[in-house]
């Protein structure tokens, strides 16, 4: 896990993963999600997308991508949802950036400034929970794949790379593999 010191890059972003570990099983517990092979996937994707919780933005290449951030770095779309579907956050998200997150009237700074009220440690760490069970115009994430559903709780390598590239969006790649096979064997001991 990461090692936060005061000379890393981004070390306000930086947290250990004992800092982590509140807030992760919390927001395993508020979004119900019990599965040692779902815990595994979304731990994963925070760890590897943050690089093991280093930051908590887009950073690269620099000034990387505006307005994606939070540990599991969703795309602007998702992070305005996110604060939107958050009571703490929406009336600010609305009020910044209205109810149309692909507007093209919503600038860089906007988007940064949506991202800011989802940065607080409690809701980024809550992110990859609230993605994978109520994000998308259905309000249901992931979870709308039974089949998906079904390979992670099983723990198979198929049900992940099904999460990766049909929920995520993004590359099945061995390394990714690695940090969600070091995750599972973690949380099975």
């Amino acid at each position: 896990m990461a090692s936060c010191n005061a000379l890393a890059p981004f070390a306000d972003e930086c947290r250990t993963a004992e800092q982590a570990a509140p807030f992760v099983n919390q927001a395993f517990v508020d979004y119900n999600i019990t599965s040692r092979g779902e815990k595994a996937a979304m731990l994963s994707l925070m760890l590897f997308e943050s690089g093991n919780f280093r930051f908590d933005k887009n950073h690269f290449p620099a000034p990387g991508r505006p307005g994606q951030g939070t540990r599991n770095l969703m795309a602007f779309p998702f992070v305005h949802q996110y604060a939107v579907d958050s009571p703490a956050t929406r009336e600010q998200a609305l009020s910044l950036a209205g109810p149309d997150p692909t507007d093209p009237k919503i600038d860089n700074a906007t988007m940064n400034a949506v991202r800011e009220l989802v940065l607080g440690d409690a809701m980024s760490f809550a992110s990859a929970m609230w993605f994978y069970k109520a994000s998308g115009p259905d309000r249901v994430g992931c979870t709308g794949n039974k089949t998906l559903v079904d390979g992670l709780v099983a723990e198979t390598r198929k049900g992940w790379e099904a999460f990766i590239s049909g929920c995520v969006f993004t590359t099945v790649t061995e390394e990714r593999a690695a940090v969600w096979n070091t995750t599972l064997s973690v949380l099975s001991s």
